[in-house]
């Protein structure tokens, strides 16, 4: 398809589906533009004369993973072939909120993607001044900044600079995961979509090193550093919902939250201390703790154990094991829910 049909479509879908303001759905369509009207094929991109040597070998490596990409089933053809610098840090900015004293998340509907419990800005300041309103009627934000993002097959999916400097491993997972939501994606339900994107990018990883142990030996530390975090984060997270849910008076509730909130920040300074030799990479995410923060944890890995038990039973087979989860996003999230022991958080559905 052309890319000025592209564009008009995305346009078509979000405004007859009345998902977004006049002045958001403007703003989305110039971001995604951007993406299509400057991206370069990575080939020409590598033999362009003022490429330099550093992008140059970073694409090569894009182009190898890839080629590994394809072995695990995953959608590459017309994918993440293409490059585009976009000028800025991130390619966007998120921002989640849940109500002071509750982990329900407040969701906004989009026609065909269905509701997420976050909103994405190409524009910083936008972000910016949307968290602000947010902030002003009452509601705990988290405003994320993000490297890469997946239009699930929407569009040909590119390269950014904001990513494109990552280690190898990194870019590996980065890819995996991206990917894997073409592969499985279920209206309304992010935490079984990025569960699953996060275990085909682990599985995928893995084969991606085999035979190498020096690189394998990293990921293995850096995963069990990331367990250990989430699993704390998760531990208070549940004390909170149980505090919240509880006949506490308003003003006992917020003392009560703020007193949760230290013990997370000493417990997490202990593990550093004591089992991770001082590895400060967390650090910045424990500087302003909110419970919207603590409920991007939960998106990205509550169904993680739960769909890793599936992969297992399916014996490491990604086909059968893309195939199962084909099935269980066409059920209803509740089914599904029922299916994988997992009790969903309610939401606070939001329509513009």
């Amino acid at each position: 398809m052309l890319v000025w049909r592209q564009c008009l479509l995305y346009s078509a879908l979000c405004f007859l589906t009345g998902c977004q303001s006049l002045h958001y759905y403007g703003h989305s369509i110039k971001g995604q533009w951007q993406m299509v009207s400057q991206r370069q094929a990575i080939t020409k991109v590598i033999a362009k004369p003022d490429t330099t040597p550093q992008l140059a070998k970073q694409l090569q490596i894009i182009e190898k993973i890839r080629v590994f990409a394809a072995s695990l089933g995953l959608p590459t053809t017309g994918q993440y072939d293409t490059y585009v610098d976009i000028h800025r840090p991130y390619a966007m900015w998120s921002v989640a909120a849940t109500p002071e004293l509750s982990l329900t998340a407040k969701t906004w509907c989009y026609g065909f993607v269905g509701c997420l419990s976050y909103r994405n800005f190409f524009d910083q300041k936008f972000a910016e001044s949307f968290e602000y309103q947010l902030k002003t009627q009452g509601y705990d934000t988290y405003l994320s900044r993000v490297t890469a993002y997946s239009t699930l097959g929407w569009f040909r999916d590119s390269v950014l600079s904001s990513y494109v400097y990552k280690s190898e491993n990194e870019l590996a997972e980065l890819l995996f995961h991206e990917l894997a939501h073409q592969v499985v994606y279920a209206k309304n339900d992010p935490v079984f979509n990025e569960s699953f994107a996060d275990v085909v990018a682990e599985e995928g990883l893995k084969r991606y090193l085999v035979g190498r142990s020096d690189g394998f030996q990293a990921v293995v530390i850096r995963k069990k550093r990331q367990q250990q975090f989430v699993e704390l984060v998760l531990s208070y997270r549940q004390q909170l919902q149980k505090m919240y849910q509880s006949t506490l008076a308003v003003e006992e509730k917020r003392k009560q939250k703020q007193i949760l909130f230290s013990m997370l920040r000493q417990q997490y300074q202990q593990l550093k201390e004591l089992q991770w030799q001082g590895f400060s990479g967390y650090d910045a995410w424990f500087t302003e703790l909110s419970n919207a923060k603590l409920n991007s944890i939960a998106v990205y890995n509550e169904l993680m154990p739960a769909l890793n038990a599936i992969l297992m039973a399916d014996g490491f087979d990604l086909p059968a094991f893309y195939q199962h989860c084909q099935e269980l996003a066409k059920l209803s999230k509740d089914q599904r829910n029922r299916i994988l022991n997992y009790s969903s958080p309610v939401t606070e559905v939001h329509h513009d």
